[in-house]
């Protein structure tokens, strides 16, 4: 029992569970606010301090719907990159596409979540035939222009893919992005490469994109796969609601054994 618990802990603390609630993502704002001048990938200057704050959707909307409302109440932009084949949430779902408007109301900008492992893609001219297609699909479902877009999942061959632009969109992993401007990712729930705050706190880099996924962020302070099942288990229990609720108003029974 002692092993597991003193495993917990040294989790806890390597993993830095404590860093991924919406109370501390507030107090992260207001520390780079003070570092940095928060740009979008379209209004930046090279010569400025300038951090992007970039959100690859991946598993839940709510969660970006919430990260975008603190990020509003700090007078801040955030990028939102919505994936067009996600498994854990579809776009054309009407509550969905309801959380994603109030996104771009509150002043924040969207891009396309790019999957190229979807396309069997092994070509940049595959890449460019497809993101043009997704483009045209996210910006009739949500009447906004799409500027850029971030592919999911990297491989070598899409690292490899360092134009500046695809199919008239600025591409998130262009060569500059790789080689002139920092990088800090909460990908699988953690710091991959430095912590947050350590490397807002050291001015490590003069520029800075910010990747988070929003599933990661919750209320209270969980482990990354408490966090991942939470929202899972959640989303569950929402949509049987959702099921005897369309029952109760057509008068049919939910019937059991």
């Amino acid at each position: 029992m002692d092993t597991l618990l003193n495993r917990k802990l040294n989790n806890e603390l390597k993993y830095h569970f404590s860093d991924f609630t919406y109370e501390n993502y507030d107090r992260l704002l207001c520390f780079a606010k003070k570092k940095y001048v928060f740009r979008t990938y379209e209004n930046f200057h090279k010569s400025e301090n300038f951090i992007i704050w970039r959100h690859d959707v991946d598993f839940s909307v709510h969660s970006a719907y919430e990260l975008a409302k603190i990020e509003a109440e700090n007078k801040v932009q955030g990028v939102y990159f919505f994936h067009l084949h996600s498994e854990y949430y579809n776009l054309l779902e009407q509550e969905i596409t309801t959380l994603v408007k109030k996104i771009i109301e509150l002043d924040h900008h969207i891009g396309i979540h790019f999957d190229s492992h979807y396309y069997k893609i092994r070509t940049e001219n595959d890449i460019e035939q497809y993101l043009i297609f997704e483009k045209n699909i996210i910006e009739r479902l949500f009447s906004v222009e799409v500027k850029v877009f971030s592919f999911h999942n990297t491989n070598d061959f899409v690292m490899g893919c360092q134009k500046w632009k695809y199919a008239g969109l600025i591409n998130t992993y262009a060569e500059y992005f790789q080689k002139e401007v920092g990088y800090c990712s909460d990908s699988n729930g953690h710091w991959i490469y430095d912590r947050l705050e350590d490397l807002l706190a050291s001015r490590k880099h003069q520029r800075l994109q910010v990747l988070t996924h929003p599933v990661w962020w919750q209320k209270e302070v969980m482990s990354p796969k408490q966090r991942v099942w939470k929202y899972i288990d959640d989303w569950a229990a929402h949509r049987k609601q959702q099921y005897l609720l369309a029952l109760s108003n057509l008068n049919r029974l939910c019937i059991d054994w």
